[in-house]
């Protein structure tokens, strides 16, 4: 067992995966903190779950947070996020928590500045990385009484979407979308109105839609440690995303091939920004020229980091090489991990039978099916089976299925 303990917060499948990498790499069970039990955590022989009580505040979870300190106060404890908003909270109160745990996190500073997508394409541009045409709408006049949504001067469509994304990922209105589109002047105006009508006071990004469905994405997910050096690297080919409305931009089923360029591009991206810890990110392949346009930038591990799993990397042990002194690990440092060595198979919490309805490239469908038996559902760990937990994954496949029918029916030349 290992001397330090992972502590988590949240209840989705990401969270589950990085308790997953840690239990793989070091067999410890890693404390989750959270609201309530879902799912993805619930009924598992790998985590110890600490509720906080449905509706708790900040501060609430600070106090949780104090005590499991408390209780493990000859442990070192590792402190993992990995949501927008929980991102924010830990900026927040990252002078308490370093008291008690070890942060694996950039500076405040680069946070805020790797989370800023208006800052992530002025850092693009510097290093010649294309970004789709952009221009951002600032919505902080919408107090004033004569406001009204300004005139795009780019080509439609477009894709709307917050600069940065923890104040409206918390809010509540009726067509709330996680990207917003529009095809005319109209309808994003219409979209603007809406988000202004709903509270929203930052720096919207209008961008030009890149076409293509979902197999033209891409994602890196890497780590870079503490001198700046990326010693974890994974990439992919996105085979099928999330559809409903809260979840695009979610990717459920990744071909684990590696992106060698990509990755440079993205190591260069992180040294311009000063980059530390885990970050994420979406990238799409314009089918009219082949360029890579990069989307975001994730300063956190992401949703789908199984993947990385797949791809013959674990996470966890970058983290720990960084913080092995902190976390009382011996060892050496991390050895970085090249694409070349990179394994490849499917990550997927989606049936094959839906996945191949949406692949339309025939050589692709035939590659990927070739890879069925290389499919890895990041809940199917062998090690942390229970009836309950197989039950949900039967029911989660379930509704998954009735989204794509109700929100996806068919792919489109967009994804969207």
């Amino acid at each position: 067992m290992a001397p330090f303990r992972p502590v988590l917060l949240g209840t989705d499948l990401g969270v589950y995966s990085i308790a997953r990498s840690f239990h793989e790499a070091y067999g410890v069970r890693s404390i989750v903190v959270s609201n309530q039990l879902r799912g993805p955590i619930d009924n598992s022989r790998i985590i110890d779950n600490v509720l906080v009580g449905a509706g708790a505040g900040e501060a609430e979870t600070i106090a949780v947070l104090r005590d499991v300190a408390r209780r493990h106060a000859d442990t070192p404890l590792l402190l993992v996020v990995n949501a927008e908003h929980e991102v924010e909270w830990l900026m927040r109160n990252r002078e308490l928590l370093e008291r008690h745990y070890v942060i694996p996190y950039a500076s405040n500073e680069v946070l805020r500045l790797a989370g800023d997508k208006t800052a992530l394409d002025a850092a693009c541009t510097r290093l010649g990385i294309a970004v789709p045409a952009t221009q951002p709408v600032d919505l902080s006049a919408a107090e004033d009484g004569g406001w009204s949504p300004p005139s795009l001067e780019l080509t439609f469509p477009v894709v709307l979407k917050p600069a940065v994304s923890a104040e409206h990922l918390l809010m509540s209105f009726p067509g709330k979308r996680k990207v917003y589109t529009a095809a005319s002047q109209d309808e994003a105006s219409a979209v603007l109105r809406r988000l202004a009508d709903a509270g929203l006071r930052e720096v919207v990004l209008a961008q030009e839609l890149i076409p293509g469905d979902d197999t033209q994405g891409r994602t890196v997910t890497c780590y870079a440690d503490r001198s700046g050096q990326v010693t974890m690297m994974s990439s992919g080919q996105l085979l099928l995303g999330l559809h409903a409305p809260t979840m695009i931009g979610n990717s459920a089923t990744i071909l684990t091939e590696a992106q060698p360029e990509l990755e440079q591009q993205t190591a260069a991206l992180l040294r311009e920004l000063g980059f530390t810890g885990f970050a994420n990110v979406d990238i799409k392949i314009d089918p009219r020229d082949g360029r890579a346009h990069f989307l975001d930038l994730n300063p956190r591990i992401g949703r789908p980091n199984y993947y990385a799993n797949v791809a013959g990397r674990n996470p966890a042990r970058a983290v720990v090489a960084d913080f092995r002194a902190e976390l009382g690990v011996p060892g050496e440092p991390a050895v970085p991990q090249y694409s070349a060595e990179q394994e490849v198979g499917v990550y997927s919490y989606l049936p094959w039978h839906l996945v191949r309805r949406y692949l339309t490239d025939p050589q692709l469908r035939r590659r990927v099916g070739r890879l069925r038996r290389r499919f890895h559902h990041p809940l199917a760990y062998p090690d942390d089976r229970h009836p309950r937990r197989l039950l949900y994954r039967v029911a989660a496949t379930v509704n998954l299925v009735r989204d794509f029918r109700r929100h996806y029916p068919r792919p489109t030349a967009t994804g969207l």
